[in-house]
């Protein structure tokens, strides 16, 4: 053969096999509702997560990742325009990022306007439509809710068995678990993801990078999943955690599981029973598996259509959830369950199986994902970006990371973590001090003990210099 002609086709085969390292990487960005940190992948080896546990052990998995506000639309303004909440922004599950922070841009904008195709379907903010004739390229975000057979009027709890149809339409309640022997696609996230394999199909074809958000809203109540999905588990094999708060603990940290007392079989007050429990816990395991299994549908469409290696894949919740621990179930505190949540990051040229133990916040999410895309970041973004610990995970995160609920601030490091309560009039109201090394389940508050007196002023002087600093 002609050795110039030899020569160009070396060459042409080179530029080829190194194209992703110059294409600008779509992002496929999945959001699960209510997601604990208790897949197998954080060590819950009884949890049928293989999915989501197979993106770990290809990404980079964050041990300690904790939100802005534990509750839904708090949590995901906060999340999606990379700002801190404040007692006055980003406060409840109700939130609008348009009513909050109306000047910010989500990180949904923000790639658009750097050259994406932007696309919204399922649960990705709170308000399903808040931002999204700026977020959205097509200007508006895809919901399953929509597509459903609007007589059966369900909303959100999309009922499937005729008896819990019924009485939600009687009663505007129901269930607050429910096993139907159907098809994925009976329910919202099985809908979801049908949409995203399509969708992805599409986006394969453009010409310009994609930013694919996906919203599951499982495992959030009621707690509804295929029959397969609860198969996989006994309701004898799950250990009810004890239900009482820690010694000592003031009455603040309780609340009253709101969330959970809108379903028909939960009591009006006072504790759930053993057997409500057992079935709670049934029902969120089974949950946690039916999504596991629609990320699956996607990641291997990405796979499929030869899009993995030029695609960021970001899969996180947006806060914890308690199952029955200190007697609370849902979230709305700042206890550790509810404020932690996993967080899975792979990328394009970033080695595989890493485990960042180190402390981060997820306003850290926005200024990453534009690092590891190659685009500015906003002067909005408060956070700090993790591309480099996607490389090195012995590099040092966060010294303390800082949720917070209505007038609850906290502070939370390797070793302590630290709750106060403030009254109208800005004065401490109540606290709570644990010591996450040797009491990670926060059995027992420290904060009225004389010897822990030194640790709760140190605690308390970086809190109140974060108060009075973050913007």
């Amino acid at each position: 053969m002609n050795r110039l002609l030899i020569y160009l086709i070396f060459s042409f085969v080179s530029v080829a096999g190194h194209a992703s390292d110059t294409e600008q990487p779509n992002v496929l960005f999945i959001m699960v509702d209510d997601l604990r940190v208790e897949l197998g992948t954080y060590g819950a080896q009884h949890v049928k997560s293989p999915h989501i546990d197979q993106l770990a052990a290809s990404g980079t998995r964050f041990a300690n990742a904790y939100v802005s506000v534990p509750v839904c639309g708090a949590s995901r303004a906060s999340l999606f325009t990379g700002m801190r909440a404040l007692p006055d922004r980003f406060k409840n599950y109700y939130t609008w990022v348009e009513e909050d922070a109306p000047n910010a841009k989500t990180i949904f904008e923000h790639f658009k306007n750097n050259g994406y195709h932007t696309v919204g379907y399922g649960k990705i903010f709170h308000q399903t439509q808040d931002t999204a004739k700026k977020s959205w390229t097509s200007g508006r975000a895809w919901i399953a809710d929509y597509d459903q057979d609007q007589t059966r009027n369900t909303s959100f709890r999309n009922y499937q068995r005729p008896e819990n149809i019924a009485e939600y339409r009687k009663t505007n309640r129901g269930p607050s678990t429910e096993m139907y022997d159907g098809p994925d696609d009976s329910y919202f996230d099985g809908m979801v993801a049908d949409k995203t394999m399509r969708t992805m199909a599409k986006l394969a074809k453009g010409d310009q990078p994609f930013f694919l958000a996906v919203g599951f809203v499982k495992p959030h109540l009621p707690f509804n999943a295929p029959k397969k999905y609860w198969d996989l588990y006994e309701p004898e094999q799950f250990v009810l955690p004890l239900a009482e708060l820690p010694k000592d603990a003031p009455d603040r940290a309780y609340h009253k599981f709101g969330e959970l007392r809108a379903y028909s079989d939960t009591p009006p007050k006072g504790p759930v029973s053993e057997e409500q429990a057992r079935r709670l816990v049934h029902g969120y395991h089974a949950a946690v598996s039916y999504t596991d299994a629609q990320v699956g549908k996607v990641l291997n469409k990405l796979d499929g259509l030869g899009l993995s290696e030029n695609t960021i894949v970001i899969l996180m919740g947006d806060h914890g959830y308690s199952l029955g621990e200190h007697g609370l179930w849902c979230k709305h505190s700042t206890f550790d369950v509810a404020t932690k949540t996993p967080l899975i990051i792979r990328a394009p040229n970033k080695p595989a199986n890493q485990r960042v133990e180190g402390l981060v916040e997820f306003i850290d999410v926005f200024p990453t994902l534009t690092d590891l895309a190659g685009i500015p970041k906003p002067e909005q973004a408060a956070g700090m970006s993790l591309a480099k610990h996607m490389s090195d995970d012995s590099l040092p995160a966060r010294s303390a990371v800082f949720p917070r609920y209505h007038s609850a601030e906290a502070i939370h490091t390797d070793q302590y973590t630290l709750t106060q309560w403030y009254n109208n009039n800005g004065k401490l109201g109540a606290e709570m001090l644990y010591d996450n090394q040797n009491d990670p389940d926060e059995t027992q508050n420290l904060a009225k003990m004389p010897e822990y007196k030194d640790v709760r002023k140190s605690l308390e002087r970086l809190l109140k210099r974060h108060m009075s600093h973050r913007k």
